[in-house]
């Protein structure tokens, strides 16, 4: 069986590609923000908040993911308890956003299912995993524990891009008006 260090290092590359990804993403979603700043009313501001917050929130983790997962030094059992407490504190400030979303999206009509999919499901499902893969590393299962925090790391990222879209397409929908 290979060794903790041997089995994490196969996975530097993935969590540099996702980190990179995250933190230009961060950069680009900036961008559209600034952008869309001009239509934030007092009638819109509730609206930009719940669709810009979770964006930079979930691309932020993911980043912060990749960087924790990058560390060589970490036992399994220091990782497990990172990876633990992030899927702990993502929990909480997620389900509140979330939340606000299940409410737009009532109220509004307007979510398909892949709105639903990557704007509700996703971000939960995500630091369910987090927590899964955390506690996977601490039972010294660290293939199934690292495969859990890869799958949550691509699932926050399609969560953040799907967010960041119906943002930039919202923000479309406001020039338009």
């Amino acid at each position: 069986m290979a060794e903790f260090p041997d089995i994490l290092h196969s996975w530097q590359n993935f969590y540099f590609m996702a980190g990179g990804a995250a933190a230009t993403l961060i950069g680009l979603m900036f961008v559209a923000l600034s952008l869309g700043m001009h239509l934030v009313n007092k009638v819109t501001e509730e609206n930009f908040r719940i669709f810009a917050a979770p964006s930079i929130y979930y691309f932020v983790s993911a980043l912060l993911i990749c960087c924790v997962m990058l560390v060589p030094t970490f036992t399994p059992r220091e990782l497990a308890l990172i990876v633990l407490f992030g899927a702990v504190v993502g929990l909480i400030v997620t389900i509140p956003r979330v939340w606000k979303l299940v409410q737009a999206a009532r109220k509004h009509q307007d979510f398909n299912f892949w709105d639903w999919l990557t704007q509700i499901i996703f971000p939960v499902l995500s630091y369910v995993l987090f927590g899964a893969g955390g506690l996977c590393l601490f039972i010294d299962q660290w293939s199934l524990g690292i495969v859990a925090v890869w799958l949550a790391t691509v699932l926050l990222l399609l969560a953040a891009i799907a967010n960041t879209w119906s943002l930039v397409l919202w923000i479309i929908e406001q020039n338009r008006d």
